[in-house]
């Protein structure tokens, strides 16, 4: 009887050293990602613009900032005048920068200040588009020596609908890309996993902007062209 407790004791220790030495980790791996196809699509609509955006303001120099500032606000009050003359909304005209700076010359290796240079810069909508020579022509003629047109750009106040259709046309583009893939590859194509949207409205940018200021009778030739609405997709399509 005492051999046989020994023994079991033994035993008993020996399976739990074996369970204490074989210790063992269990990893559980993720599903392999079902099968798929990723491929992009491309939509392009063009439409007519119908709002411009024009970035016009003044520079003005003086022998001290008081003048130079006085000069500036004169000439842009005038411009803004214009502009709101012409139809243009106070809302859509909005101060963009204003700066004040002193302006140096250098004699002898030295720096010596000669004035100070005033910039007042605005952006404004003009919603009328087929007004815009006009409009551009009496501001800068308000403004007179001083005045300066950064930028005029096109676009469209509300692209939806054509966002709408050039993702329609995305879509398609996609999915043919993908069938032809499927095809190709012996398989069958089954319904989209996963679909991105990037794209918008590309403005036009009229690079003629300082052809403007040299306009003194004649009437700034001003052409709208049209706009481009392009959607770019990304789309994952399942494999049957």
């Amino acid at each position: 009887m005492k051999m046989t407790f020994l023994g079991t004791f033994a035993l008993a220790g020996l399976a739990l050293a074996a369970l204490a030495c074989s210790t063992e980790t269990s990893v559980v791996t993720p599903d392999q990602q079902a099968p798929g196809v990723s491929v992009s699509g491309e939509g392009s609509v063009f439409g007519e613009p119908d709002v411009a955006v024009v970035t016009l303001g003044v520079d003005a120099q003086a022998d001290s900032v008081g003048a130079a500032r006085e000069e500036a606000a004169t000439a842009m009050d005038a411009m803004l005048s214009a502009l709101k003359d012409g139809g243009v909304e106070e809302k859509d005209i909005q101060t963009a920068r204003f700066s004040v700076q002193p302006l140096y010359d250098f004699t002898d290796g030295k720096q010596v200040l000669r004035g100070f240079s005033v910039s007042n810069i605005v952006t404004a909508k003009i919603r009328d588009i087929d007004t815009t020579g006009d409009l551009l022509d009496a501001a800068i003629t308000a403004g007179g020596d001083l005045a300066r047109v950064d930028s005029l750009l096109f676009t469209i106040d509300d692209p939806s609908t054509l966002e709408a259709q050039a993702r329609v046309d995305a879509m398609e583009d996609a999915r043919g890309k993908a069938e032809t893939l499927a095809q190709a590859g012996g398989v069958g194509l089954g319904d989209p996993r996963s679909i991105s949207e990037g794209g918008g409205a590309v403005p036009l940018t009229f690079e003629g902007a300082e052809a403007l200021q040299a306009a003194d009778t004649a009437r700034s030739p001003i052409e709208l062209g049209e706009l481009e609405v392009r959607v770019n997709v990304q789309v994952v399509y399942g494999l049957e």
